[in-house]
């Protein structure tokens, strides 16, 4: 068995860290893993310079004459790499299997969206029209745009590493409080709605840090010179080293319009550190229970407001989130869940 996890680009993501982390566990496990990625983006390689999986870069663009290109050294890869199935990671991806799929009459494609809205009508009207020509769908908690899935549908959160000797250091005594945000500058995140409501608190002896990168930037740039808030908001650009990030910062914080399950705030979890997220995607199953703050973004001011008062409740709060990160959301838990997903299919011999 030959497992292909196919995604839109290998830049520094969420759903690029879960293909990554996924292929290597699968790959020393014995289920031989291979990675495709259709940009040629390959950031996210640098934090994983020991891979034990091969990896592709299609290089693929909208240009007509490079999607056939693609497609063709895509089904070759196939071919080549004797691969048993393909798991793709978001909709182009998902796009291109079913191509080759209907091109090869093989091999088994699995899909995983990592979101929860957001699809247009037509990448909605093509999920939902392929329903018949993928063995499984992977959702992140029940009841995920059931509408669109296949019939074998089988809820597998996301992941993360969890250090069982990690120390709480989270709230040291600091001149400012720092609020973290982690992940890609594009509408989804919302970036310049974080930037305003920042700039609506009432208290001001605070920092926000924005480790991320991405199209916005220039919006963000503006909005932060708009506000006047440079001495404030610190733009960090892509990091390796969000984990440091983490344990520095006193709270997490997005202001997204949609997501899936982030890996940010699971990361933001192991180390305990509070977490003020919207109540989006299967953010609510993961910060319910007093674990976070689920807040509206239009409300987001008022809510990082009242953490700076009452720290200690926030602090609470972050390690009972930690407590359900361990308890559910484990790095093992989600490839061993894969890993069953994927001999089942293998075994039942269904296309």
């Amino acid at each position: 068995m030959t497992i292909l996890q196919l995604v839109t680009g290998l830049g520094v993501g969420g759903a690029e860290r879960v293909v990554m982390e996924m292929a290597g566990r699968l790959s020393a496990q014995g289920i031989r893993t291979v990675v495709v990625s259709l940009k040629n983006d390959r950031s996210i390689l640098a934090q994983y310079p020991h891979v034990n999986f091969p990896v592709y870069c299609m290089e693929m663009s909208k240009n007509p004459w490079s999607v056939i290109k693609a497609t063709a050294a895509f089904i070759k890869i196939i071919r080549c790499e004797h691969i048993s199935l393909i798991h793709a990671h978001m909709f182009h991806a998902l796009s291109l299997a079913l191509v080759s799929k209907i091109v090869t009459f093989y091999p088994k494609v699995v899909f995983t969206s990592h979101n929860s809205k957001g699809f247009s009508f037509l990448r909605r009207l093509v999920i939902c029209m392929s329903k018949f020509l993928r063995a499984a769908d992977v959702i992140f908690i029940p009841g995920q745009h059931p509408e669109m899935n296949a019939t074998k549908t089988v809820v597998i959160p996301n992941g993360v590493s969890v250090d069982p000797d990690w120390v709480n250091s989270n709230g040291m005594m600091k001149e400012r409080k720092v609020f973290l945000f982690v992940g890609r500058l594009e509408p989804a995140k919302n970036p310049i709605g974080l930037i305003r409501s920042f700039a609506a608190m009432k208290q001001k002896e605070c920092e926000l840090w924005i480790a991320g990168d991405g199209f916005l930037r220039p919006d963000v740039e503006r909005e932060i010179a708009k506000f006047h808030l440079e001495d404030r908001v610190r733009l960090l650009g892509i990091r390796r080293d969000v984990t440091k990030l983490l344990e520095e910062a006193d709270c997490f914080v997005m202001a997204s319009l949609w997501e899936g399950l982030p890996m940010a705030i699971l990361e933001a979890g192991a180390v305990a550190l509070p977490v003020v997220a919207p109540p989006v995607g299967a953010i609510p199953d993961l910060l319910g229970d007093e674990c976070g703050y689920l807040v509206d973004p239009s409300e987001l001011c008022h809510a990082l407001d009242d953490i700076l008062e009452n720290y200690a409740e926030a602090r609470r709060r972050g390690i009972r989130l930690r407590n359900k990160v361990i308890a559910g959301f484990s790095l093992d838990h989600m490839c061993l869940a894969h890993a069953d997903l994927y001999r089942s299919l293998f075994n039942s011999g269904m296309r």
